[in-house]
């Protein structure tokens, strides 16, 4: 029986497959399947024309008897390496020009005061508008009042701890 389905099954997918590439153009069906490619032109692809030689390919003439700065004193360079200020001051021990410019920038910068991190960070606007949500701070005890109530509690013989201990309230954020 199973046989029979299958058998039954089979030539009608391969028909309604057949009918739906039908609505398909040869060339969109080719190419659906990978079997056309569409190659781009280079031409509409760059935005840059293509690179050029250099005017002038000839590199700088040595000049005879002239310092040569790769070739160091092996002294010098293992001093350089135990001691890198050495390598930034030279061997005279004097910072150059550049430098002491950069220092001194640095030195300003850091002598200005940072008031982006000094100040309390704001209230942002959402909790601004959630004024009814509140900060979940304790309340603040209102000193004279409950200095009044522990007195009155002394002279009457009660306990310092009957009665409400009585509070300050902010004052109420936004119009409701």
């Amino acid at each position: 029986m199973a046989r029979r389905v299958s058998t039954l099954i089979s030539p009608l997918l391969l028909l309604g497959g057949c009918a739906m590439l039908t609505g398909c153009s040869g060339s969109e069906a080719a190419r659906a399947f990978g079997l056309e490619r569409s190659m781009p032109d280079e031409y509409t692809v760059t935005t840059r024309a293509p690179l050029s030689m250099p005017p002038m390919d000839e590199l700088a003439k040595p000049v005879s008897g002239a310092d040569r700065p790769q070739d160091e004193s092996e002294r010098l360079q293992a001093l350089e390496t135990l001691s890198p200020d050495v390598a930034l001051h030279g061997e005279g021990g004097s910072t150059s020009e550049g430098q002491s410019m950069l220092v001194s920038s640095a030195t300003e910068a850091s002598d200005a005061p940072d008031e982006g991190e000094l100040g309390q960070a704001g209230s942002g606007f959402v909790q601004q508008l959630m004024f009814w949500k509140g900060g979940k701070a304790g309340s603040v005890v209102d000193a004279d009042e409950e200095n009044r109530r522990l007195k009155t509690n002394a002279a009457l013989g009660n306990k310092p701890t009957k009665g409400v201990t009585p509070t300050q309230h902010p004052p109420k954020k936004g119009l409701f």
